[in-house]
């Protein structure tokens, strides 16, 4: 029997959200994933940004052996990207696909795991213009609306949980205050099940729940009937030790970010849906940058915890400008089973490539 957590009739000790002054949560590590049996072809990525060659990615398409893997990446400890080398089962298993490629959503068997909770975090416009139709508050007022009025969900607990994240945005910022709100939730897997179903019957991207991430879930956290379709890759088993340190799910709606960071062990990320985009750079290039961001800031920080300031305030912005805005850097394309070894201590930051509202899923694994 697949495992469900029976909430029953307690929504309020179903969800926790914590606003931006809440502290810290450990957040960053990656992905990983098996190789198929294709041609090998070994070349130098382009940085699609720069459409320039990049001179630290290298690029496999198809399969790679073991060896060729630890000579290529493992040992001289440098990024590489293995392109069409992911094929996991739940890429069909777990989402259902429209015919022209958008509206891809969740399948019919993940009904059994609605109720599974899950770590959220939501980052919205705070205060921002809320006569607008467009605004965060009024698309997740209108969410609600279709919630309540929807057959399949007006029963469930899921309208509390819309109603308490929108009444923890309503509050009108101080002057002084960053726009961007930044929140941490717990919430049932049906939260972006059903927010992915709302944003089909919009017409228009700038009407849809965007912002909404399921980040770095651990997949021991999921049920065996869940995970049995997310395979550990043979990489990630053989190629080191053997030790996998942490491994983690990610699905949202677009756009989704994660800021300039590094990973305290290798790190194996692969893509199931839609595409990202990574932007990488050597450690001390990394350190450079980072330390630059802290002093203008005037402060100290960890860059292998995912905090409230880096997500939502002054730093996000800064961290935002000095990867994403001037700095010649290598940029990596990552689309549905492509994955990306990252060695320990490379800095990276990762954005979703695809139309705002639109569901992306990635995986991965941190080992040794």
């Amino acid at each position: 029997m697949p495992l469900k957590l029976n909430l029953g009739s307690r929504p309020a000790s179903l969800f926790r959200i914590s606003q931006c002054h809440s502290g810290v949560r450990s957040r960053f590590q990656s992905t990983s994933s098996t190789v198929p049996n294709h041609r090998r072809h070994l070349d130098r990525a382009k940085s699609n940004h720069h459409n320039q060659q990049s001179p630290h990615v290298e690029t496999v398409v198809g399969d790679i052996s073991l060896d060729s893997f630890r000579k290529s990446a493992w040992i001289p400890e440098t990024p590489l990207l293995l392109r069409a080398s992911q094929n996991f089962p739940a890429i069909q298993k777990w989402f259902q696909y429209g015919n022209d490629s958008s509206h891809t959503g969740f399948s019919h068997y993940m009904k059994a795991f609605e109720d599974i909770v899950l770590p959220y975090e939501l980052t919205v416009t705070h205060g921002s213009r809320p006569s607008s139709l467009g605004s965060e508050e009024n698309i997740l007022l209108e969410f609600l609306r279709w919630l309540r009025e929807s057959q399949e969900y007006k029963d469930s607990y899921l309208p509390v949980v819309v109603e308490a994240i929108i009444q923890s945005i309503g509050s009108k910022p101080q002057p002084d205050e960053n726009p961007l709100k930044f929140q941490q939730l717990d919430a049932p897997l049906s939260l972006i099940m059903s927010a992915c179903q709302f944003n089909k019957t919009r017409n228009d991207p700038a009407e849809c729940i965007k912002n909404l991430y399921v980040a770095q879930s651990n997949l021991s956290f999921l049920p065996e009937p869940l995970t049995q379709y997310l395979p550990v890759p043979d990489i990630v088993k053989h190629a080191g030790k053997g030790d996998i340190y942490s491994s983690s799910i990610w699905l949202g709606l677009q756009p989704t970010y994660t800021p300039l960071h590094r990973d305290p062990n290798p790190n194996l990320f692969c893509q199931l849906v839609s595409s990202k985009k990574v932007r990488l750079m050597t450690p001390s290039q990394g350190d450079g940058i980072y330390a630059r961001v802290r002093r203008e800031l005037g402060s100290y920080g960890n860059s292998r915890f995912r905090g409230a300031e880096m997500m939502g305030g002054r730093e996000r912005e800064l961290l935002h400008h000095a990867v994403w805005d001037n700095v010649p850097v290598d940029e990596v394309s990552l689309d549905s089973g492509d994955a990306l070894f990252i060695p320990k201590g490379w800095w990276h930051s990762v954005a979703s490539g695809g139309k705002e509202g639109e569901l992306n899923a990635s995986v991965n694994w941190w080992f040794r």
